[in-house]
């Protein structure tokens, strides 16, 4: 009986690992986080996860495509926080939950500013490209020498239905790399439904190939870029960039919780088999569902594939070598 209750425990324990090892100090970085509010969101409503299955559900064009359309069907999902200030606090606390030491966080400059005032030591300031005009290279100089301005994240060319290589995000990239700016770039799926659900958005699934990134990079060798998403579901054509170019990074945001797990799984395993793992960056792409980062960690550790040190590398290791932490850096990162 003795013996059969250890190996009962034993099983308990094994299976409760992935969740167990963040929450017992390992460090991790979210290189994807937004600072947002209800509002952008139509007031939010509950977000699917891979927590269970999950499957994208087919809509009668006679039938308006919206939001408000139930377009998945999914076993597990995640409500959203009843408030700005319910989220700010709750994605504060997954984010000390999980020992999120650091993490990028996009938005606008002012509400950045708000949640890096109520976690300084986590908070990382990040916004995007501004195309309009309302905000030129030179606001961007004084932003990064004032400290409010740390990477640029996230550029968002294909919700504006232009390429990366756009002309008028040029004197973005140059700024980036003379001050060297890292820069994190959206290639990927944006929502489901995509410009049906935006409301007339000029986004397109063709602008999702990481190869618009290439002449971007040819003219600033310097530069330091992620994929955001990976440029998924267009997994080869990362590679190619991933081979050709072996500065650029790309990050799991989202796809780690929000499309079916199988599928993450074979993109994921795709970019390790072909020799990626130290390149591959976690991110939460949190927005107003703080119960998402719990996902998109146990997503990762699940992982049946990964070594626990490309599970570690993946969490944590290869974002500290993106961002060039010093070693005194890492070590208060582990020593949290």
């Amino acid at each position: 009986m003795r013996n059969a209750l250890r190996r009962a425990l034993l099983l308990l324990l094994a299976s409760a690992a992935p969740a167990l090892a963040q929450r017992r100090g390992a460090p991790v970085i979210d290189m994807h986080l937004h600072a947002h509010a209800l509002a952008d969101y139509g007031g939010g409503f509950p977000a699917c996860t891979n927590a269970g299955p999950l499957e994208w559900l087919p809509v009668d064009p006679r039938e308006p495509i919206t939001f408000a359309r139930q377009l998945a069907r999914c076993a597990v999902t995640v409500p959203p926080a009843a408030s700005d200030s319910a989220l700010l606090r709750e994605s504060l606390a997954m984010l000390a939950r999980y020992n999120i030491v650091r993490a990028v966080t996009t938005g606008t400059v002012e509400r950045v500013g708000a949640w890096r005032a109520a976690a300084p030591d986590r908070i990382v300031p990040a916004t995007y490209f501004d195309a309009e005009g309302t905000r030129m290279p030179a606001d961007f100089r004084r932003l990064h020498a004032e400290g409010r301005l740390q990477l640029f994240a996230e550029v968002g060319p294909q919700y504006d239905g232009r390429r990366v290589d756009d002309a008028v995000y040029e004197p973005f990239f140059a700024l980036a790399e003379e001050l060297d700016i890292p820069v994190g770039v959206h290639l990927g799926e944006g929502p489901v439904g995509g410009p049906h659900v935006l409301g007339g958005s000029p986004y397109r699934a063709r602008l999702t190939s990481a190869l618009q990134l290439e002449e971007v990079l040819v003219r600033h060798p310097k530069l330091r870029v992620y994929v955001m998403h990976f440029g998924s579901p267009l997994v080869d054509e990362t590679i190619a960039l991933l081979f050709s170019h072996p500065q650029v990074y790309v990050d799991v945001a989202q796809n780690n919780w929000g499309t079916p797990r199988a599928h993450f799984y074979a993109q994921l395993r795709k970019l390790v088999d072909a020799g990626f793992a130290s390149r591959i960056l976690w991110g939460s792409d949190q927005m107003i569902w703080p119960g998402t980062i719990g996902v998109a960690i146990e997503t990762i550790e699940r992982a049946p594939f990964l070594t626990a040190a490309q599970k570690r590398d993946i969490l944590y290791h290869n974002a500290a070598r993106f961002l060039r932490l010093t070693p005194e850096q890492i070590a208060r990162d582990h020593a949290r």
